[in-house]
């Protein structure tokens, strides 16, 4: 059985982490999963290095941001991983550690490759290598480690066939100065099988299989799929009859109001009533309009900011409100939970919206990204609005399947789901 030096405060250690630590070869490529310990090993195996080291020298950790290098490993890492005996001192504001032996560590973000030339590290981990920019290795640190036989990881989950792709390529390729490892969440033992099952259940099939099976997909990073084979033509007569729930985004300031109605027997999101009068009196009255055209909707409002009495004028109205009267309170947990439903009914196709280029547009701009804790984050381009999915998501709320569906309405749905092209 291999053997290695167990790592400071890393302890239990799995056949795919030793396999690394065990490794002598001067580069590394470690393709795991999320919550797979990429960063934790790396850093191990970096401060490893340091504590064998003769000589003085110098040696970077580097994630894509420099505020990620200082909340994901600095913050978070740094104490619980570096023996303490070894350290002569560290430096907060320059994120370095000096240690005893007179070599020097450092943690930087890439933003900014031009910045760290001239420098002449003796080893560089890359930490999230594929959402860095890729000349802080081909530009900056390459040339110096091939020249004085430094060493190098690259830890990573997959971001599509980007730089960190071809990389791993090249890796493969060179198996003698390479070490590269591919673990997806089915074989590092990570996670349970009911932790996986629930896990992939509230996960976007896509984020699923790029961030916990590892896969490099096409378009990556984009967080909606299968938007356009999922729309109808907007001037298409539909159905006012059947249960209705209403998603309203509410304008804030300079925003915008979006009221997407949504048909719970047929699963259609009806076209979108936009506009951007902002006074309270009329934002209610259209969203009362709205309600009685389609039989006294039950209302999912964005309620944040907006005040309990916006709320109650609506009740006062004899309209339905969801959340038990309170709406939808955002929050980082809920809005995540809110954008994976409606990208999972897209996904499985379940939900025909729309062609309407303004919605398309915002829902093929969100692109998320996954913290080292495993948070998704999904957010649209500086100055690109997103008020129209968020009503869009709000219509679907805590829904699955068709309500009280009959026949003939299955019937439709299931011609819909098999030939899109016949939904005209």
């Amino acid at each position: 059985m291999t053997t290695v030096r167990i790592p400071h405060n890393l302890k239990d250690l799995q056949p795919y982490q030793i396999e690394y630590l065990a490794s002598k070869k001067r580069f590394s490529i470690l393709v795991w999963h999320r919550r797979a310990k990429k960063s934790r090993c790396a850093l191990n195996k970096q401060v490893i290095k340091i504590m064998e080291r003769k000589e003085r020298g110098v040696c970077y950790y580097v994630l894509p941001t420099y505020r990620q290098a200082k909340q994901v490993v600095w913050d978070s890492l740094v104490d619980d991983h570096i023996p303490k005996e070894i350290i002569e001192k560290k430096n907060d504001s320059e994120l370095a550690i000096y240690y005893k032996n007179g070599v020097i560590q450092r943690f930087i973000g890439s933003e900014d490759p031009d910045k760290h030339r001239g420098t002449n590290p003796f080893d560089v981990v890359f930490d999230e290598y594929s959402e860095q920019n890729e000349e802080i290795w081909t530009a900056i640190f390459q040339p110096v480690l091939m020249e004085n036989g430094g060493t190098a990881t690259f830890p990573y989950t997959p971001k599509g066939k980007n730089h960190s792709w071809k990389l791993l390529q090249l890796a493969k390729d060179n198996p003698t100065d390479w070490f590269f490892s591919e673990k997806n969440a089915l074989e590092t033992g990570v996670f349970s099988s009911g932790e996986l099952k629930e896990i992939q259940r509230n996960t976007p099939q896509s984020l699923y299989d790029q961030e916990y099976m590892i896969q490099f997909l096409d378009g990556a990073g984009q967080f909606f799929r299968r938007v356009r084979e999922n729309v109808y033509p907007i001037d298409k007569m539909l159905p006012d009859d059947g249960d209705f729930q209403i998603g309203v985004d509410l304008a804030k300031y300079n925003d915008w109001t979006v009221i997407t109605p949504f048909n719970l027997n047929y699963f259609i999101a009806y076209p979108q009533d936009r506009f951007n009068q902002i006074d309270w009196n009329l934002q209610k009255a259209r969203i009362e309009v709205s309600a009685r055209r389609f039989n006294n909707a039950l209302i999912w409002p964005d309620s944040t900011g907006v005040g309990d009495p916006i709320l109650e004028d609506l009740q006062s109205r004899g309209l339905n409100i969801g959340g038990e009267g309170k709406g939808f309170k955002f929050n980082e947990t809920s809005r995540t939970n809110l954008l994976n439903n409606l990208a999972i009914l897209l996904e499985q196709d379940k939900i025909k919206i729309p062609n309407d280029e303004g919605l398309i547009a915002e829902l093929e701009s969100f692109r998320y990204e996954v913290g080292e804790s495993g948070k998704t984050k999904m957010n649209v381009p500086s100055g690109m609005t997103d008020d129209r999915v968020m009503s869009l998501a709000l219509s679907v709320w805590g829904v699955r399947e068709p309500t009280r569906p009959d026949f003939v309405t299955m019937n439709h749905v299931y011609q819909n789901r098999q030939n899109p092209k016949t939904y005209r």
